[in-house]
């Protein structure tokens, strides 16, 4: 079962780019994390065009653009743990927790990460 909309995997800059539905191994993992989570996960951003990307203040490169990124909305501290839990559980080995949602991606080539970005930028 696919939990996520069209809408949540293409480009919100208008220009149609949906790369998720690209990468089913990414899109089995977030599905299989939302099953493991047991509520509904709203994806804020997946795929992002170069220009998108670049305009919201992405990494150039980022799995985003390839359609292996996935920023899911999240904000109180019990919901986190249960959705980082949910998200490893799945499979995922990239997860960064940020102020307003939890990011998770499959980075080709990149190294595992947890991480949790806080005010000003700084990466614990």
């Amino acid at each position: 079962m696919d939990y996520f909309t069209q809408e949540e995997k293409t480009c919100h800059c208008g220009c149609g780019l949906n790369r998720v539905d690209d990468n089913p191994d990414f899109l089995f993992k977030l599905n299989r994390a939302r099953e493991l989570y047991g509520r509904p996960m709203e994806a804020e951003s997946m795929t992002r065009c170069p220009a998108h990307n670049a305009a919201v203040g992405g990494t150039p490169g980022s799995a985003h653009e390839d359609g292996r990124a996935a920023d899911i909305k999240c904000i109180g501290t019990r919901d986190r743990a249960r959705m980082v839990k949910a998200l490893m559980d799945a499979g995922f080995t990239r997860i960064e927790l940020k102020e307003r949602d939890v990011h998770a991606d499959m980075k080709v080539g990149a190294p595992d990460m947890l991480a949790i970005k806080i005010k000003g930028g700084g990466i614990v």
